[in-house]
């Protein structure tokens, strides 16, 4: 198996380090690792660190740019690139497959859903199902659409607040909006957990995954079970 990666931010799925030439995880990556190891019994980022590709957003619409043309404006622009950068990220994933002579291949974009509480009504399902279309466009079966709604913040604060796991799909309706008043990014460093805490509690399962009861999370860790139950 071999994984092809892209997120947003340095602080969701992670970085890439250009003077060690690898891969350095953040959170969101650690999730995707923790689903892995307890559907295959291993963690793969332990074991297999190198079958890893690493994608940072900037290179990714790069790609996007060379690979794919960019026709006059359309009305929905912001999930038009999603479906592009999809495309793009599928491409890179099957040219892996073919590097690797390997066909199990399993890309995971990863962007949030963010909108203000008046905007974000519907707009995770526009962008999971832009990323998806993107995916079938170039007949690639093993992609997955990693969007928090509304941001990665609302998951980790959900094994976090005051109750934990308890009434954590009431977070989604939050904005994801950095500057406004209680945002979800602030909640989550009241906490005062720091980043690479929180991974290790990912890791170490002090953090439970199977108790975040959030349609957003659950989709994405559906689809991801999904196929490591195919291969």
């Amino acid at each position: 198996m071999h994984l092809v990666l892209s997120g947003e931010g340095n602080g969701d799925i992670g970085q890439l380090s250009y003077s060690l030439k690898e891969f350095i995880p953040a959170s969101m990556y650690f999730i995707i690792d923790k689903i892995i190891e307890q559907k295959l019994q291993y963690s793969f980022y332990e074991l297999t660190p190198n079958l890893i590709t690493f994608i940072p957003k900037p290179k990714l619409i790069e790609e996007t740019r060379n690979r794919l043309s960019f026709p006059g404006k359309k009305k929905n622009q912001e999930t038009g690139l999603f479906f592009k950068n999809a495309r793009a990220l599928a491409q890179l994933a099957k040219e892996k497959a073919k590097e690797f002579n390997d066909e199990d291949v399993i890309a995971v974009l990863f962007r949030d859903s963010d909108g203000t509480q008046s905007s974000i009504k519907g707009m995770w399902e526009k962008k999971v199902k832009s990323i998806e279309s993107g995916f079938e466009a170039e007949r690639f079966d093993k992609g997955v659409a990693m969007i928090p709604k509304p941001k990665s913040e609302a998951w980790l604060i959900c094994a976090f607040k005051a109750t934990p796991y308890q009434q954590c799909q009431k977070l989604e309706e939050r904005s994801g909006n950095d500057d406004s008043p209680h945002n979800l990014k602030d909640e989550l460093a009241s906490f005062g957990v720091e980043s690479n805490q929180i991974n290790e509690m990912i890791q170490s399962g002090e953090i439970e995954l199977d108790k975040i009861n959030m349609p957003s999370f659950i989709y994405f860790t559906n689809r991801l079970e999904e196929l490591l139950k195919c291969d």
